[in-house]
């Protein structure tokens, strides 16, 4: 209590955020979260899905990027090496993170980034503007007035054509992720030293399995999928995404709600299969095309699919967008495979194969394709894979391995390719610019980030965990 003829200094409630958020660093410090490549928040990405619905999004090549809790910078980075005229801009309360991320920017001789070490609450870029904004693994594990920051920034400092990615943890599908997480919480919360509380928490789960043995039912069934999940992660996920103070799952509408208020509307999601109703019955791709609400079709999937992870793209309201989608919204994009062959293709039939057995390169999910043009346009994209391809390069490369003319190919895959797009087979990008790598420090860097670039669910965040 102020003495006498002092005065209590006014109620800042921004201030007790930044508090509650600097206790919660000193984890990240004691434990830092590995900082990857995020394919899925790539500029190439947020770009190529923009176009999709009808915007002309500033190319990656000269854009200003921005991204909001960027770690050592292992986002950043790679995109910095291979866009020498962009300009990059990475934000990170951990000091420790960010120096080692300045470290490797000087490693590179990168001259178009930059890297700062400061709350986002006291983070002022005036009237900045950003092409791309990216804030990946952040919103839901902040304090609320850090949240509303974070939305605020993407409102006020996006460019008129940007986009900006926030992902977040969801509602209905984190209720059941929620039990784990308070047990776990209960049970280490007289332990300090994060290391311990991990160790603990290993614990807890162990004896949550034995104690499940004599168990029957759903209730089983459930907790032995959470449990057994979360006990193949690495410490730093378990600790970082379970264990902090804060972990603050909303449910999408009221996401949007909130982005609202900050004059940006919802483009879609990176992961673009999970909009698509034709992946539904019938029955229910009936019913909710009739509902004409972008927002209130999404939250009605989000409780259908029990839905636990986003990764929303913004943009700013007024932006045009068009969701009736052709085949010609294709043009200029690039298409990279996202399942590969189950079984090897004899030698001399690539260009007569019809049927093809697929697997996905993540999870493991099987797919069957069938027709000759599609199996021979698919087997092209591959042998060029990981480089993207565009549509008249599939028709070229699959002209040449087959009997059929490129511009039958060109027109017949063209329309086949939207569909595949959607039910995850293919992933788009703009991206069209080849990396050569010069110096050690280079190969270093982009050897360490292959296999997280190429298996995004290791990531952080992953909404299958």
């Amino acid at each position: 209590m102020p003495g006498a003829g002092t005065k209590a200094p006014p109620f800042q409630p921004w201030r007790e955020a930044l508090k509650q958020v600097l206790l919660n660093m000193t984890t990240y410090d004691t434990i830092p979260y590995p900082s990857y490549s995020y394919p899925q928040s790539a500029p190439g990405t947020l770009s190529a899905i923009a176009r999709i619905f009808g915007m002309q999004p500033t190319h990656v090549t000269k854009a200003r990027v921005l991204e909001i809790g960027c770690a050592s910078g292992g986002n950043l980075l790679p995109l910095a090496a291979r866009y020498p005229a962009a300009t990059f801009l990475g934000v990170d309360l951990s000091e420790k993170q960010i120096e080692q991320a300045k470290q490797q920017a000087s490693a590179l001789d990168l001259e178009n980034i930059t890297f700062e070490a400061k709350s986002i609450l006291e983070f002022d870029i005036k009237e900045e503007k950003f092409d791309y904004i990216i804030a990946h693994g952040v919103y839901s594990w902040v304090p609320a007035n850090v949240q509303e920051r974070i939305l605020e920034i993407c409102g006020e400092n996006l460019s008129n054509n940007g986009v900006a990615f926030v992902s977040y943890n969801t509602l209905p599908g984190w209720n059941a992720v929620k039990t784990i997480r308070d047990m776990m919480l209960y049970h280490t919360r007289n332990f300090d030293e994060p290391a311990q509380k991990v160790l603990e928490a290993r614990r807890i789960l162990n004896f949550v399995i034995e104690g499940l043995e004599a168990a029957s039912g759903p209730h089983k069934q459930i907790l032995e999928r959470e449990v057994n999940t979360l006990k193949e992660t690495d410490d730093n996920y378990l600790l970082h995404d379970h264990l902090e103070v804060i972990n603050d799952p909303c449910y999408f509408h009221e996401f949007m709600e909130k982005a609202g208020k900050h004059g940006l509307i919802y483009l879609g999601d990176a992961g673009l299969p999970s909009m698509f109703l034709g992946n539904y019955t019938e029955r229910v791709s009936n019913t909710l095309r009739q509902i004409d609400d972008t927002i209130r079709q999404e939250q009605y999937l989000d409780f259908i699919d029990n839905r636990r992870f986003r990764e929303t793209l913004l943009v700013k309201e007024g932006c045009s967008l068009n969701r009736r989608l052709t085949p010609a919204i294709l043009d200029g994009l690039r298409f990279i495979p996202c399942y590969d062959l189950s079984q090897p293709i004899e030698t001399g039939s690539e260009g007569t194969v019809e049927n093809l057995d697929l697997v996905a390169l993540q999870g493991g999910r099987k797919a069957n394709m069938i027709g000759k043009i599609a199996c021979v346009a698919y087997v092209a994209l591959l042998r060029a894979a990981p480089l993207p391809q565009s549509l008249d390069e599939i028709a070229a490369s699959a002209a040449d391995i087959s009997d059929i003319d490129k511009k039958v190919i060109r027109k017949e895959f063209g329309v086949l390719a939207l569909k595949l797009i959607f039910n995850g087979v293919l992933s788009v990008t703009t991206d069209n610019v080849p990396y050569h790598i010069k110096t050690p420090s280079e190969k270093r860097l982009f050897r360490e980030r292959r296999t997280l670039v190429l298996f995004p669910d290791r990531n952080r965040h992953s909404s299958r965990l």
